[in-house]
């Protein structure tokens, strides 16, 4: 018998890795390998409805418990990775067992990066699994201060969540402006004002120098430009590095095996719809099927209840044409490159996507 697909990584890639395969008529075995304890769930939810209190734990998970089963895909869950022999096919877990495969995808997300002097200390933390967002959810008392380090989509959803909970929010980000590889500067702007009106403090262009300690806890952020800010819980979303260290190799020559594939963060798929769409082209290559076309590129978020979708590049843009008033709820904004279209903003106008996809997939 074949030793099927072994799926490490147990995120929304490794989930959709698997339905793909199912879907698509793969009748052997597949087995998803997950460092948390807890079986696939979504992610976006962290920082918006599970943070907020909307949602719990078992509301976010991709797939019922008996799905699993009845689609005989096994799941081993809370023994991370810790070593691959690709000539062998064989993947090593932390307990000492190890798992043969006769296709591996790779899907192991990525960790956060940390601000240097932050190790140990009990209010500072990153946002990555449900498990964080629990405590960062305790942690959110009316009154509050939270500084947020970083400004990106999680920063941002993060931000409008706690405000919205009577927690004094600043936000830190050491670039001029958010969001730099996803928003021309106009409209990244438009981001700051949205948020400096629902008054959170939001700092531009100054970086953590220092963290103030005090029995064991952070209690203040020291900035680089001679500024300090109180807090009593710190988040930090500077960044994140691919899960990889595992492999043993680099990643890129074990992708020359065409038994071995990637999806996910460790495959630049930072967003949710990315991470999908990976998944399913990898499940394809194992299917014997050609993979489809790429899609456009896209990702969306929530903040003080307004949907922002956005597709393309529209940082690469030197000019914005904006249809509506940015000062309403309801605008959409394309972003032109030399007066082609390289990217688009839909803000709280979800009849507009579609026509907003065409111009762009025709650009």
């Amino acid at each position: 018998m074949s030793d099927g697909v072994l799926i490490v990584g147990g995120g929304l890639a490794g989930q959709r890795c698997a339905e793909a395969l199912r879907q698509g008529g793969y009748e052997g075995p597949v087995t998803i390998v997950g460092a948390e304890p807890h079986a696939p769930y979504d992610r976006p939810p962290l920082s918006k409805e599970l943070l907020a209190g909307d949602k719990e734990h078992p509301e976010i998970v991709l797939r019922p418990e008996e799905w699993h089963g009845e689609k005989d895909v096994a799941l081993i869950l809370g023994d991370p990775a810790t070593g691959l022999d690709p000539d062998a096919r064989e993947v090593s877990l932390q307990s000492g067992a190890t798992v043969p495969y006769e296709h591996l995808v790779i899907a192991t997300g990525s960790r956060p990066v940390m601000l240097p002097g932050s190790e140990g200390l009990e209010n500072v933390q990153a946002l990555r699994t449900v498990d964080d967002a629990l405590r960062l959810r305790a942690a959110l008392e009316p009154g509050s201060r939270l500084a947020v380090v970083g400004a990106g989509l999680i920063s941002q959803e993060v931000a409008s969540t706690a405000s919205k909970q009577g927690v004094e929010v600043t936000l830190i980000e050491a670039e001029p402006l958010p969001l730099a590889r996803a928003l021309h500067p106009d409209l990244a702007l438009w981001l700051v004002d949205m948020q400096r009106s629902a008054g959170i403090d939001v700092r531009l262009g100054t970086a953590v120098t220092r963290i103030v300690e005090q029995d064991g806890r952070a209690i203040a952020l020291e900035l680089s430009d001679g500024t300090t800010v109180e807090a009593d819980h710190v988040l930090v979303a500077i960044g994140i590095r691919p899960v990889v260290d595992w492999l043993g190799t680099d990643l890129d020559t074990l992708l020359g095996r065409p038994e071995i594939h990637a999806a996910g963060d460790v495959a630049g798929g930072e967003h949710w719809e990315a991470a999908g769409r990976q998944a399913r082209a990898a499940a394809q290559e194992i299917l014997g099927e050609e993979p489809a076309d790429e899609a456009l590129s896209s990702w969306w978020t929530d903040i003080h209840g307004v949907r922002i979708q956005g597709f393309g590049h529209s940082n690469e843009a030197d000019e914005i044409q904006v249809d509506g008033d940015m000062e309403e709820p309801c605008f959409t904004a394309i972003a032109l490159r030399d007066g082609r279209p390289v990217g688009a903003l839909a803000v709280a106008c979800p009849r507009e996507v579609p026509r907003l996809r065409e111009l762009l997939t025709a650009g």
